[in-house]
């Protein structure tokens, strides 16, 4: 091939790509784009970390139980911090909280405490794989040198950032485009502007009860989140920064579920105070008993509830960290 020739296909070539590229940048409709993270709450919570200042913050992790029932404004206003932000994700099991709280959260702000909000779904081995899957395929947390070229490209081409609406035309309007935007104005009613769950819809269905049943029977220890805690833990210690594992509450509704009743939630409270042991750490066990009343569904605990959960916490926490 003549030198004029190859010119020709480079510059057909740059046309093309070029092209391409313009239809890109317009096919796909603002606010539905391919997700750059595993889902939309996440990628609102790296938006919102991203615009807080560098005070030193508290910060609470685990899954949208902790999300919902620890509420930042409530401990900041009772331990006297200017910072407290909420990153508990949606299935944030310790397996994904280690690489969320390490690579990401840590990345962006000046952690100077971590709470844990735990619960029998943080150590079931019935729960988390798909959300440890979603997190570990997503374009921003996924490893790899080609992941990384990847991400770099993603940065400044729509083509490359949204390839995956692209390939499937059907995609790019109509029923599913509208899930997108569906989905992410979800995320954003939900969260409040520390990162806290604010979704206080009423679900008890018979079917959110099976899907419930599901992640915690039979309930099986998994290590692979237990081992996730103490690495996680270790590290922060060696940074300097505090931990404080915190318990989660339950309604009897969600004790009623497991194989061998209610007492069989006791491993749950064994298991996280001999974690407390073993790794050096405090844990905060609120003893009020709270009702199927004081939850919206099997899990979360309802406004009133979440606050007042949160400020026992927070007075517990006061005499742990300075």
């Amino acid at each position: 091939m003549s030198r004029v020739a190859v010119l020709r296909f480079l510059v057909a070539a740059l046309i093309v790509a070029g092209v391409a590229e313009g239809i890109a940048r317009v096919a796909v409709a603002p606010g539905s784009e391919a997700l750059r993270w595993h889902d939309y709450a996440v990628e609102l919570k790296i938006d919102q970390m991203d615009a807080l200042g560098s005070d030193p913050s508290l910060v609470v992790v685990g899954t949208s139980m902790a999300q919902q029932d620890l509420v930042p404004s409530v401990l900041s206003a009772q331990l006297n911090l200017v910072s407290v932000y909420n990153a508990g994700i949606n299935g944030g099991v310790p397996v994904v909280v280690e690489p969320w709280l390490l690579d990401q959260v840590m990345d962006r702000l000046n952690v100077s405490t971590v709470v844990w909000g735990l619960s029998a779904l943080d150590i079931s081995a019935a729960y988390g794989q798909a959300t440890e899957s979603a997190y570990r395929s997503a374009l921003n947390t996924k490893d790899g040198a080609s992941a990384s070229v990847e991400r770099t490209a993603a940065s400044f081409s729509a083509l490359v950032r949204n390839r995956t609406i692209l390939r499937e035309p059907s995609a790019l309007a109509g029923v599913i485009a509208n899930q997108r935007l569906t989905d992410r104005g979800e995320a954003e009613t939900n969260m409040g502007d520390r990162g806290e769950r604010i979704d206080f819809r009423r679900v008890v269905a018979p079917s959110r009860q099976a899907e419930m049943r599901g992640r915690i029977t039979p309930f099986v220890l998994d290590r692979d989140d237990l081992a996730a805690i103490a690495r996680t833990v270790d590290q922060l210690l060696a940074a300097g920064i505090a931990v404080v594992l915190v318990e989660l509450p339950v309604p009897p509704r969600f004790t009623d579920l497991y194989r061998s009743g209610p007492a069989e939630h006791e491993l749950v409270h064994a298991t996280v105070t001999a974690l407390g042991a073993e790794l050096d750490v405090p844990v905060v066990s609120v003893a009020e008993d709270f009702t199927n009343n004081d939850f919206v569904d099997f899990t979360h605990l309802g406004e009133a509830a979440a606050r007042r959960f949160s400020l026992q916490t927070a007075e517990a926490l006061a005499t742990l960290i300075e």
